[in-house]
């Protein structure tokens, strides 16, 4: 009978355990969680993700600073801004001279905060807005020059900027050109 009972005991306090262990990674998990977030602010955003950008290049938002918006890319939109880094790295390159991100990830609340299109390549992080010194307008010729593939470029002239994005296959890229008066 004492061995039965003793045999209960130690199933209840196993049970008791096993419960316990469980909420004690819950709670390892939420303080990684929260450490992860934290970790997203000041030293991650000043990440160098390729030779020419820094992650807080790539979601830093006027617009999500005016709101108080948390502009924070998922694992998979993260993986599309360092392509999109390396991409641009080409861009950079080709053109000689210093680029001037003015908007590249936007989660979609900053999305709809600047009426972007619901399907926005910059909300995959796969389009960069940028200006460069001088004239915009002879970036084109430059990029083709270097034969640098992209899925649409356009020219911004009253702004004196452009947008460019890509596609994950540059086989699928349409190297599209458009003027935006």
């Amino acid at each position: 009978m004492y061995k039965k009972k003793l045999s209960e005991l130690f199933k209840t306090i196993g049970n008791l355990l096993e419960r316990e262990a469980i909420f004690i990674k819950n709670i390892i998990l939420v303080l990684i969680m929260l450490l992860c977030v934290s970790c997203s602010s000041v030293n991650m955003q000043d990440r160098k993700i390729s030779k020419y950008f820094r992650l807080k290049e790539a979601i830093y938002s006027n617009t999500a600073k005016k709101y108080g918006i948390k502009n924070i890319p998922s694992n998979s939109e993260y993986k599309n801004i360092i392509y999109t880094a390396t991409r641009m790295d080409e861009v950079r390159k080709a053109l000689k001279t210093q680029v001037y991100v003015t908007s590249w990830y936007r989660n979609k609340n900053v999305n709809k905060k600047v009426k972007g299109s619901s399907n926005s390549y910059h909300r995959a992080g796969l389009a960069v807005d940028f200006k460069i010194k001088g004239k915009a307008k002879y970036i084109r010729k430059k990029l083709d020059k270097a034969k640098i593939s992209y899925d649409q470029l356009i020219y911004y002239p009253r702004q004196n900027r452009m947008h460019i994005s890509f596609k994950k296959s540059k086989m699928q890229e349409r190297k599209q050109y458009l003027v935006k008066r």
